[in-house]
């Protein structure tokens, strides 16, 4: 088997006026890992050769017999014998963590930190930021990249030469946070027992099905021994690279902890067992009590999360209705290079806020440690700079890991309604409307007047306004005439309404929304809004009833492979009744006219390689030219910049105009307090 470095993709960053504007540079060239092992090295104290024998704690501030430092905050249950000490709770060869791991180092300069603190946030669901600060793919790259893939979960692994076989070897001593080992009956179980199994009917993820196509077939277990197995696929299948990396499905695809689920699976728990697990959840069926404590890493803050053993940095203790307490799991198998064991922060507290508005007011209180990401806005920048010196914080803007509000056009909106004038303008070869509507835009006004003007310069599809090409191409579309009210009529004669439909999920949508109807309505069109709520926005988007609609979605982690929600029913529906026909096999939707074909052959082709290698970097850039040629979505604005709010005294943060909002969660498990 050919062995062949992955090495990583960077981003670079550039600087707007006053804040940073993140642009998404071109990758560098890649080539194709095929084997890997941890390429950074533990302390030479740490490597064991056999099993781990019982010590007693070190003293503290010393180290333990395998050059491990004890946590104070576990130190009194491991004294009390109630905890191992640190040398049987770490597996034989722990990931080791320092510059360049969590995200490049050019990005966040390391130091090693000290043991202890509180992070105090105020987020409007359970799980707040965890989901992503886990830590928990089954590999390894920095920030949102999937080039540079250290082992996280395992030792080593090997890919075949044709991207067709995946094969991973467990760390070994690897352990639950309730201290029950990690082997492949943990992998097994969720093959056999949960997507395999007709009673739980839970089926496979995307994910699993060879190049995320069910058509293509599942991905095949084969269980070599305590600590290896591999999963082999019907045709090369290098994405999968991506997958493995990703936190968006996480590591629990795979594995998930057997010893706890099998309490509440009717294959392995006595029937009167399993009866009183029912009575006690008030539940009548196990299937969906099994369901039900089976938690995703999603929603690891839920209340019914409490007791599910988990491989994270931190784990669910307390759960009330406005209050969760996360503490350290004292199995994380993460250490730095001085032999400390992380995270370095022992509890995440998340006083859960009822809205957008309750989390601005507890940050305005003193009560947040580290808020970003989508919990604060450039639009709140006023407000928070007022609490920097009260109470010693600190802001700095990065770049975002989604691209700004997207005007999404549904080019399956009333393809089955005969002689439709949206289907006529959708389909035009040359794409008419959907330049029309781009040279009506004008993101630089959105920018100044919602975005301070610190977003970045217009890209993509809408390059700025040009009100005289929109005035030309729609009237060669047949708007040249216009109604009573002064507004153009469509091309059949009749009053033509351009709907926007769109939720209220963030704060700067509305607005957006509003200066989107003044600006396409100057060049003559009725544009209506329509606003609904999430679950109405559900349903309207997947029975096909969205003409036009406003989201935001991942494009920055689109090259990568850690995102792809630019799938056309994925965030505003660009083509729901195609994609179904797609994920159907044929059985349901519409047939994608050859138009449309080509995106899905584009797509598919893609799948074959690791997102970030040279022929998955040049299918990947054919495929975000068709998007912007076709005006499947338009941007409304230049990239994001997003501010972070952080206690002054954290150590090892994301630097001023890094690439990314949501390495300011990634990194968590290597934050400390200076001077605490």
């Amino acid at each position: 088997m050919a062995k062949k470095h992955l090495s990583r993709r960077q981003f670079l960053v550039l600087s707007a006026t006053g804040a940073a504007g993140a642009i998404l540079a071109a990758c560098s060239p890649a080539a194709t890992a095929t084997t890997a092992g941890d390429t950074t090295k533990a302390p030479e104290a740490t490597k064991a050769s056999g099993a781990v024998q019982p010590t007693s704690a070190p003293a503290a501030g010393g180290k333990s017999p395998r050059g491990f430092v004890e946590v104070p905050f576990l130190a009194e249950r491991v004294s009390a014998g109630k905890l191992p000490p640190i040398d049987e709770r770490l597996p034989e060869e722990p990931f080791v963590v320092g510059p360049g791991v969590l995200i490049q180092e050019e990005y966040g300069p390391w130091t090693n930190g000290e043991y202890g603190g509180q992070i105090d946030i105020a987020a409007t669901w359970g799980t707040g930021f965890l989901n992503i600060a886990q830590a928990s793919t089954p590999l390894r790259s920095p920030s949102q990249t999937t080039k540079a893939s250290r082992p996280n979960l395992f030792s080593s692994y090997e890919i075949s030469d044709d991207f067709t076989t995946f094969t991973f070897h467990l760390r070994k001593g690897l352990k639950w946070s309730d201290g029950e080992p990690v082997t492949t009956e943990d992998v097994r179980f969720v093959f056999e027992d949960l997507y395999n199994d007709p009673d739980v009917q839970r089926g496979y993820p995307t994910e699993l099905y060879t190049q995320g196509a069910s058509a293509n077939g599942k991905a095949e277990l084969t269980i070599a021994d305590e600590y290896t197995f591999s999963l082999k696929f019907s045709k090369p299948y290098g994405m999968f690279v991506a997958v493995l990396n990703s936190w968006i499905p996480g590591y629990d695809i795979l594995i998930k902890p057997a010893h706890y689920l099998k309490k509440f699976h009717a294959k392995y728990t006595d029937k009167a067992e399993l009866e009183a697990a029912l009575k006690e959840a008030n539940e009548t069926d196990w299937v969906k009590l099994l369901n039900n404590k089976d938690v995703s890493h999603w929603d690891t803050g839920e209340i019914r999360a409490l007791g599910m053993p988990v491989l994270n940095a931190w784990v669910l203790v307390e759960a009330t209705d406005t209050r969760r307490i996360f503490e350290r799991n004292p199995y994380f198998w993460h250490v730095d290079s001085d032999g400390k064991q992380l995270p370095y922060i022992d509890r995440v507290v998340n006083n859960i806020a009822i809205d957008n508005n309750a989390t601005l007011n507890a940050i305005m209180a003193g009560k947040v440690t580290l808020a970003g990401g989508n919990n604060i806005s450039l639009s709140q920048m006023p407000t928070l700079i007022r609490t920097v010196e009260q109470f010693g914080r600190k802001i700095f803007t990065t770049g975002s890991f989604n691209f700004p509000p997207m005007l999404f056009l549904n080019h399956d909106f009333e393809y089955d309604k005969e002689g439709s004038v949206w289907q006529t303008l959708i389909t035009d070869p040359d794409n008419r409307f959907g330049k029309a509507i781009a040279a009506a835009m004008d993101p630089d006004e959105v920018n100044k007047s919602v975005f301070f003007g610190k977003f970045g310069a217009p890209f993509m599809n809408n390059l700025g306004l040009d009100l005289d090409t929109a005035n030309k191409l729609l009237d060669e579309l047949g708007f040249d005439k216009r109604g009573s009210d002064g507004l153009r009529l469509g091309p059949d004669g009749q009053p033509f309404i351009f709907r926007i439909t769109f939720a209220t999920e963030a704060p700067e949508t509305a607005p957006v929304a509003e200066l989107l109807k003044e600006q396409i309505q100057k060049a003559g069109l009725h544009v209506e809004l329509e606003v609904v709520d999430g679950t109405l926005w559900d349903q309207r988007r997947n029975a096909n009833q969205v003409m036009a609609s406003i989201k935001w979605n991942d494009g920055p982690a689109w090259p990568t492979g850690i995102s792809e929600d630019y799938l056309p029913n994925h965030k505003g529906p660009w083509s729901p009744m195609t994609w179904l026909y797609y994920t159907s096999n044929g059985k349901e939707g519409r047939k994608p006219p050859a138009y449309l074909q080509e995106f899905y052959d584009l797509h598919t082709a893609r799948k074959a390689y690791p997102p970030e290698s040279d022929k998955g970097q040049e299918i990947y850039k054919k495929m975000f030219q068709w998007m912007s040629d076709h005006y499947v979505m338009i941007p409304t604005v230049g990239p994001q910049v997003k501010p972070s709010l952080v206690d002054a005294r954290l150590q090892n943060l994301p630097v001023e105009g890094a690439p990314f909002d949501l390495d300011v969660y990634i990194n968590a498990e290597g934050y400390w307090f200076k001077n605490a």
